[in-house]
């Protein structure tokens, strides 16, 4: 018997009502993607008793904890990408008809997500009250969008058919975004200068145990948002505001330098992914010498500052599913 493929396989996700109940899967409310890599599955951690013997063997192996686990990976295509961003930040403003637009912004809590899992179309999987703790949503030149996802949950269940039959779940398919479809914004301004973005939006979510060995719950923490991208050193404003806090480059301060960038990426009028940071601070800048000749490229990192008012992270996503 031959073993079982590993190309056939998918991962599917669906809001939550309540913690507690898994999600039943309907249409236009269920996405299905393919994976790029990652996974997700079941978790037991073990550990071994430790006590004195008459032998010096390693401990009887007892089992810890179980819940979930995962840090699946796909493409970012605007019709699934927008329940991701939805899940991991937690609230969704949504206008429009036929073609919507989703404005999704940072909330104090975020839903719980069910996920299920096909692989080679013969271990089926179910995985409820789950929470995404962080997203990463990253590309470079000429590359398309990957997006993934750490994933930290309660309780897997086996199942034993195929659960996007009934309603059929279709996979998605649609148009995925690249580098090359992108507008990017710095402080204001436009700039064709950088080539690569690596967003992370991190809930830093826990697991809670106590009396059992399925986890109480799974608990946010502190929101942090990370910035990385390649810049060509083509002039000094960039690198002077991050050492002299200005422009000029004839200022010296202690001030941290903070600025805005919108990563903007466009398939047509009604199709769209876009992430602002209205406040972001560099914390890496670093330029440096090259004996071949070849041309500078600054590698810098930014965190997300809380701004005055509104959200420290704005994600837009225009397409045609009318609510996550």
């Amino acid at each position: 018997m031959a073993g079982l493929r590993g190309n056939t396989a998918w991962l599917m996700y669906q809001k939550q009502t309540v913690k507690g109940t898994p999600a039943t899967v309907e249409a236009l409310k269920a996405f299905k993607s393919p994976y790029v890599g990652g996974a997700i599955a079941p978790t037991r951690e073990f550990d071994q008793l430790a006590e004195t013997d008459s032998n010096r063997d390693q401990g009887v192996s007892f089992v810890k904890t179980g819940g979930v686990s995962g840090n699946p990976e796909v493409y970012v295509r605007d019709a699934s990408i927008g329940a991701f961003l939805f899940y991991v930040l937690g609230a969704d403003a949504v206008t429009g008809a036929a073609n919507y637009t989703h404005t999704i912004t940072a909330a104090q809590s975020i839903p719980y997500v069910t996920f299920w899992n096909d692989l080679s179309d013969t271990l089926f999987e179910r995985h409820q009250d789950c929470f995404l703790s962080s997203l990463e949503v990253k590309t470079s030149a000429g590359q398309p969008l990957t997006a993934q996802a750490n994933i930290m949950g309660l309780k897997s269940t086996r199942l034993t058919s195929d659960p996007s039959t009934s309603p059929v779940i279709s996979l998605q398919n649609g148009y995925v975004y690249n580098y090359n479809n992108a507008t990017v914004t710095l402080g204001g301004g436009a700039t064709a200068l950088i080539s690569s973005m690596d967003l992370t939006i991190d809930n830093n979510v826990t697991v809670q145990q106590t009396d059992d060995f399925l986890p109480y719950d799974v608990v946010v923490g502190q929101r942090q948002i990370s910035l990385s991208f390649d810049i060509i050193f083509e002039t000094l404003a960039e690198y002077n505001k991050f050492h002299y806090g200005g422009e000029s480059g004839t200022e010296i301060s202690n001030q941290i330098f903070t600025t805005s960038a919108d990563f903007q990426f466009d398939n047509g009028a009604n199709n769209q992914v876009k992430f602002t940071l209205p406040t972001i601070a560099y914390e890496e800048f670093p330029v440096a010498p090259d004996a071949s000749g070849a041309p500078i490229t600054a590698s810098v990192r930014a965190v997300g500052q809380r701004p005055t008012s509104g959200s420290i992270i704005t994600a837009v996503v225009k397409n045609q599913v009318a609510s996550y």
